[in-house]
């Protein structure tokens, strides 16, 4: 049973460094990259030339923008937040402003007189469409198609 240990370790040993990633070839085929060789085929080195410094280095400051754009990010939204607040906060105020105040129920029955005869002389007179609060976009009017039986 001894004797299997050192095999073991051998063969651990053996496929962890089998497995290491092996570089494979880049062709270029006119604007285009294969792994795959074409008639006018042309290899690409597409090794890393940079130090270990540099590599560190570039991780370094991706990682410290990575941070910079979460805090912006966070920030953003929290500005988004407090706007959304303020918004439904002027809304309540502005309706509790355009509220009605209570009246009395004479001047309320004399305002209501004045309203409906001031109604019933709009609607004579008034034939305009009215206006959908949001925009539509109409193309120009279709004339009506004239059959050649009525055309005679």
């Amino acid at each position: 049973m001894n004797n299997t240990f050192p095999y073991a370790i051998f063969l651990i040993v053996y496929f962890a460094i089998s497995t290491g990633a092996q570089s494979q070839s880049v062709y270029r085929c006119g604007s285009t990259y294969s792994q795959k060789p074409c008639s006018d085929a042309v290899i690409v080195d597409v090794g890393d030339a940079r130090s270990q410094a540099q590599k560190s280095q570039a991780d370094t400051e991706t990682r410290r923008e990575s941070a910079a754009a979460n805090a912006m990010e966070k920030a953003r939204l929290k500005e988004e937040a407090q706007l959304q607040s303020d918004r439904a906060k002027q809304a309540k105020a502005q309706s509790k402003k355009t509220a009605t105040p209570p009246t009395s129920a004479a001047s309320t029955a004399v305002t209501a007189k004045a309203g409906a005869t001031t109604n019933h002389a709009k609607k004579g007179h008034s034939k305009a469409k009215k206006e959908p609060e949001y925009f539509t976009a109409r193309g120009p009017a279709e004339k009506p198609k004239v059959s050649a039986s009525s055309a005679r």
